[in-house]
Parts: structure tokens; sequence; C-alpha cells
């Protein structure tokens, strides 16, 4: 056994032949590690991440061995901590396509390689379109278009969700203002902010720059974020979600109903609305469970003075049925997907007629 730099270790076992072997040992660490320990008063506790890799025969460098055992470690950390992951050949390709990536997605970082689409929110009442949310979309040079799902966790684990959520948040903006100028009423920017960006210091500060750079009212902008962000660090959550809210800009809570979060922890939150994740409108017709969370949500946010938005709606079905429920405010296909800003421009011109019957 030997340390092998800052908090990683490495055990070899050169006498042991069959996985079992090797499982009793690693569980034994496990376990050892696992008793509480006390220290100026406070109780302590240590989980280890394992991996592990076998030399079959035909590796002669001992370093791809722990290579191997390392990629494997981190696969346990993702998966949780206080477990193990075998080295795999997929798992090694894995690592390689992400290494690729993240190389690629640096250079679209710093090629401007990204652009914006924009998704429109209907007033089901007047027809009007109340605002937009904006969607990154890359379309790399060679790889074509890469979705948003394929890149943007990697981007939160190296930390280039940063300067990523920087240019969204000034692009959204400045966009905004110019929709703004159009004279079709006052469209509401929607802009999802990651985890990393909202707990980064000076985060309510880089909004106000981008607000005073842009020229955009406060009040036309709507920060979206999900349930998970909100229960990392609460207390300071909610403050910080203050301040915004004393600035004047709008918070949203993203993907409604597929979270943990605690409604103690809701009735404190300085939000405006609620967005209804669409997998609770895919078979909303057809699943009473859906409809009756639906409704449940709908009528809390009305006693609480929420605003209630559905996205994903797909059909004119859905969107019949929504509206018997009393929810008045929706995003999907069924209205319009996301399209660039030239698009979107000749958009908003139809006449609302046009856009609460589109099919």
């Amino acid at each position: 056994m030997a340390r092998f730099g800052s908090d990683e270790f490495v055990v070899l076992l050169p006498d042991l032949a069959h996985q079992d072997d090797v499982i009793q040992v690693v569980e034994r660490v496990l376990q050892g590690l696992s008793p509480p320990y006390w220290y100026r008063g406070s109780e302590l506790r240590i989980t280890a991440s394992i991996g592990i890799a076998i030399n079959d025969g035909r590796m002669k460098n001992p370093h791809q061995l722990i290579q191997q055992a390392d990629l494997a470690m981190y696969k346990a950390k993702r998966r949780g901590r206080n477990t193990y992951h075998w080295y795999t050949e997929d798992l090694n390709r894995k690592v390689s396509e992400r290494v690729s990536l993240r190389s690629a997605l640096q250079q679209a970082i710093e090629q401007q390689q990204f652009e914006l689409h924009y998704q429109p929110q209907i007033h089901a009442p007047s027809g009007r379109v109340v605002g937009v949310e904006a969607l990154i979309r890359w379309q790399h040079p060679e790889r074509g278009n890469i979705p948003p799902s394929d890149f943007i966790s990697l981007a939160e684990d190296t930390g280039q969700i940063i300067p990523i959520s920087e240019w969204v948040l000034a692009t959204a903006c400045r966009d905004a203002h110019q929709l703004n100028s159009l004279g079709l009423g006052e469209i509401t920017m929607a802009v999802n902010i990651s985890p990393m960006q909202f707990q980064r210091p000076g985060f309510l500060a880089s909004i106000e720059q981008v607000l005073a750079s842009s020229g955009l009212t406060s009040t036309l902008l709507e920060l979206e974020l999900t349930e998970g962000v909100l229960m990392d660090s609460a207390e300071q959550a909610i403050q910080a979600l203050r301040n915004l809210r004393a600035l004047g800009v709008q918070i949203a809570l993203d993907d409604f109903g597929t979270g943990f979060s605690s409604l103690s922890y809701l009735k404190r939150l300085p939000i405006n609305r609620i967005k209804i994740d669409r997998s609770f409108v895919r078979d909303v017709i057809s699943d009473r469970y859906d409809a009756a969370i639906i409704d449940g949500v709908v009528a809390m946010a009305g006693k609480m003075g929420l605003e209630v938005l559905v996205e994903g709606v797909e059909t004119a079905e859905q969107f019949g049925y929504l509206q018997q429920r009393h929810c008045d405010y929706f995003q999907g296909f069924y209205f319009a997907r996301p399209m660039p800003l030239d698009a979107l421009r000749e958009f908003l011109h139809k006449p609302a007629a046009v856009i609460t019957s589109r099919s």
C-alpha cells in the first residue's frame, strides 16, 4: 500500500487471482473506514471511492494499471462515493470521448461557436407572447449540432460552464433589449442559471453589470433555477434570491416536481413563477396521477400568489385540457419550437389568433 498523492492511495494485490478475493479486500477497506471518529469535539466520517483494475498479463507498463484504476475510481465518485467500480474498456472509451469533447468545448468557447435560440412563452387568455426562454445551441464545424444534454454536464464538471453562462446571459439580455424595442409589448427573457454560476461570489454584481451594459430593464429578466440549486446552502440561496428580487429581477423555479425540495423551503423562496416539468404533461390526459399533480401545483401556486407556466405542451388536446385546469402560461412545440432571433422577430409580428391556434 502506498500514498499516491493528496488523498489518493494505491493498494497492490499481487497474490489474488479471483475477483471475489479482490471484492473481499475492497469491502474490508470500506468497512474499516466507516466508523466515525471525534476531532475537536465534532464527529467526523470518512468514505472511500475505490477504482479496481486487473493486469491480465499483457500489460507491460505498470503506470497504465494505475491510470485504469484511477479512471474507475472517478467513476465510483460519480456514482455517489463510498463504493467501488471496475475498470472496463467501455469506461476508457467514454473517458477518451469526454476528454475530446472537453477540448472541443474549449475551442467553442474561444471561437464563439454557440448561438441562442428562443422559445416563446404564451399567455393563453390574451394569446400574447409574454416571454421567451433562451436555449443554447452548439453547431460544431465538423460534428454538426451537439445537443446541450451532451455538453452542459461536462461543462459544469470542468468549470467551463462559467464562461458559457456569462456569454448566454449577456447575449440573451442584449437580444431581449432589441425585442422590447419592437413596440409589441413587454417580453420577458428567461435564462437558465447553472448551480456553479449562482453560487459564484459576485453573481449579483454580474447581473447588475449585464443589465447595465445591455440596457434591459431588470423586471424583464427572469432567472430560472432548479430545485437542486436552491437546496444547496438553502439560507444563502434564499438571501441571494432576495437580493435579486430587490434588484427587480424575476425568479422562476424550473422543472418543478422532479426534485426533492421541501415545501417548508418553497414557502420562503422569493420566487415569481413555478414551471411544471414536461414529464407531467406528456400523459396528462390519460394519466390521472399526472393530472392530479398539475391540479395540486396550480391550486397551491394560486394560494401562494405564484404564476404557473406549463412546459412541453405539444398537442391541441393537451393545451385545451390544461386550460380547463386553470393554467394560463404555456411553452412547447404546439405554439413554437425554439428559433433564432431573426425568426423570432417574424413570429412576434403574427396576429395573436395565429399564435393561440397554432398546430
